[in-house]
């Protein structure tokens, strides 16, 4: 998987994000509101107050003795424009030509520092999540600069580190202090198309250094392949450090080697058994019903619930920004309403617990539930078709099934043999996710018949076995679903 998609990195993101709120949420002091679809602050316009705007449009060409915070599809700060704060803002695409007093803090598309730009402080940073940034010929940052995102593009000046995490970073300009860097595989070729609307063409993976970039300080990066760094151009040391995506022991050529990547194996496999039994022995004592009912669902209907997982893993993201950036919405329309600080400071407080709440349940599903699921599942098998063991929902077999599973999931998941490991973890993981979205589809569609509010555990429907006695309406007595079949049978298996 590629550096820049890594769980750790998408932590970060986030925890960046919500420090860039709070860095400019405890300033609110006066302030200037600019709402719209096109919002222009005309040349000669001076505000003396920091501006919060939302706006498809900004275009700045006055002066704003103050930060600039807000959302907009297109921000622009003119060659004539003036802001002495900090540059805060999201939104599509981000061009800087003016003057900023203070750092720049931007998340969206693309990002861009033009040779017109000028930083007022000496040490002034970028900070940029996008798919996108670039210092471009001429323009100087004198600080640091931090880039999340696909690709970064440095040919003008960073008089400090440069950060980056991605999957592409090219340096064919002036560094003054350290470069450290996660990119992609050189070889790779990109498949993502360029987004026109916002000026952004990516870029093939890798890190490519310039004959004619400069690295005042050390060069350390990490990658799946090594890039050839011309000479002279780093004058600290250059540290490579490869990242291998997974090991495959049908390429190691030496019994040591083979014996030291089983003993891994053996190790990462223990490590994530651990760890799933916890999570599966505390769902099993407090909330068994999301454990059980979801095994059912993989079973049973085992395509749907990975069609189901696709979903949800695919909506997880993009909906995760969503709140995010409703949460920023919201302190914006506080702002331009002349909320005190107080009430502020506490919706900040507020939306940040409830945020971390709505995302840190989601990957708990993502990456543990949806995983304990499989693992009750696999164990299940096991006991029903090895231990021969009919009666699954004796719950003195719950932990037996639990700790089974769990061990023949993790070293099927950490086999080393990239294909067969891969492919069998993603369909696993994507069926629990998609087994425990549907039964809670099924619990919602449950809800709304009733009429009721939501329960969290409640008892199955109870439906009458095959062979079960009632009485007709002529009063005779009858057999549910039994009138058709052999002599002898007494219904299937309830528990399979």
């Amino acid at each position: 998987m590629p550096p820049f998609f890594t769980l750790r990195r998408q932590w970060l993101i986030i925890l960046l994000l919500i420090a860039s709120l709070m860095g400019t949420a405890n300033r609110a002091e006066a302030s200037v509101g600019l709402r719209g679809d096109r919002c222009i602050v005309e040349q000669g316009d001076v505000y003396d107050e920091d501006i919060y705007f939302l706006c498809r449009v900004l275009e700045v060409r006055g002066t704003i003795n103050g930060d600039l915070v807000g959302v907009a599809s297109d921000i622009t700060i003119e060659e004539t424009g003036i802001v002495t704060g900090d540059l805060s803002v999201a939104g599509g695409k981000l061009v800087v030509d003016g003057l900023v007093g203070d750092d720049i803090r931007f998340a969206g598309v693309n990002a861009t520092v033009s040779k017109h730009a000028v930083f007022v402080q000496e040490r002034s940073d970028v900070f940029s999540i996008a798919l996108n940034t670039e210092i471009r010929s001429e323009a100087a940052v004198p600080g640091d600069l931090i880039v999340y995102g696909y690709q970064a593009t440095v040919t003008g000046r960073v008089g400090g580190d440069v950060n980056f995490s991605g999957e592409a970073l090219m340096i064919d300009g002036w560094v003054g202090g350290t470069v450290d860097a996660s990119v992609g595989d050189l070889h790779r070729n990109t498949s993502f198309p360029g987004l026109p609307v916002y000026d952004v063409s990516f870029s093939n993976p890798g890190l490519r250094v310039g004959d004619q970039a400069r690295v005042d300080g050390d060069l350390i990066y990490e990658s799946i392949t090594e890039s050839v760094i011309p000479a002279r151009v780093v004058k600290g040391t250059v540290n490579f450090q490869q990242v291998v995506s997974s090991p495959d022991i049908t390429k190691v050529g030496q019994a040591d080697a083979a014996a030291e990547l089983l003993f891994d194996y053996v190790l990462d496999s223990i490590r994530d058994a651990v760890l799933i039994a916890i999570v599966g022995v505390i769902a099993l004592r407090f909330v068994p019903y999301w454990i059980q009912h979801p095994s059912q669902h993989v079973r049973r209907r085992i395509v749907p619930t990975v069609g189901w997982g696709l979903v949800v893993f695919m909506l997880f993201f993009p909906i995760g920004i969503l709140v995010l950036l409703m949460s920023l919405l919201i302190l914006l329309l506080l702002w331009i309403f002349g909320i005190n600080q107080l009430v502020l400071a506490l919706t900040l407080g507020l939306l940040v617990v409830i945020n971390s709440a709505l995302i840190g349940a989601g990957l708990f599903v993502l990456l543990f539930l949806g995983r304990t699921v499989i693992s009750f599942t696999i164990g299940q098998l096991f006991y029903r078709y090895i231990m021969r063991v009919s009666s699954l929902s004796d719950p003195r077999h719950w932990l037996g099934m639990l700790v089974s599973g769990v061990l023949i999931y993790a070293l099927l998941i950490n086999v080393p043999l990239p294909p067969m490991g891969l492919i069998f973890e993603l369909v696993s993981l994507l069926a629990g996710i998609g087994a425990v979205a549907m039964v809670m589809r099924n619990r919602i569609d449950a809800i709304r018949a009733a009429g009721t509010r939501a329960v969290l555990v409640s008892a199955p429907r109870v439906l009458p076995a095959p062979g079960t006695a009632l009485l007709t309406g002529d009063g005779v007595e009858g057999f549910v679903g039994m009138d058709n079949l052999p002599d002898g049978f007494a219904g299937f298996d309830e528990d399979w």
